[in-house]
């Protein structure tokens, strides 16, 4: 192989390797923000349709633009959707969110169950 060869290659190999690292750490953001999500479900007992409870009210309502502009990325935003389309997160008809705590699976329960045991003896 030639000089310009090798080159190209581990050029080649770095681009691959920095885009899964991009892949990687957003699959991790996302992951960790959807335990949040569920935990601040948890912390405001929207546990139900008579509980349910609006964006404003649990905290996750989309910032400002200048606002975004000035924090790093929230994936909260992201990973509502995701369980909204898992169908674990329920819209009720005047648009106040509650979870399904049963469609939750085991992974996610225990979790948040550990995060909120854990923050209510700090």
């Amino acid at each position: 192989m030639t000089e310009n060869s090798i080159s190209v290659f581990l050029i080649i190999i770095f681009m691959i390797v920095a885009l899964s690292g991009t892949f990687f750490v957003r699959a991790f953001f996302t992951r960790r923000a959807i335990f949040k999500v569920v935990k601040i479900f948890y912390q405001h007992n929207a546990l139900g349709i008579n509980d349910a409870k609006t964006l404003r009210e649990l905290g996750l309502e989309r910032l400002d633009f200048v606002r975004r502009m000035m924090k790093p990325r929230d994936y909260k935003q992201y990973a509502l959707q995701i369980l909204i389309k898992k169908g674990i997160i329920n819209v009720n008809a005047d648009g106040r969110l509650y979870m399904v705590e049963e469609r939750l699976d085991q992974e996610l329960r225990c979790k948040s169950n550990d995060l909120l045991s854990h923050g209510r003896s700090s």
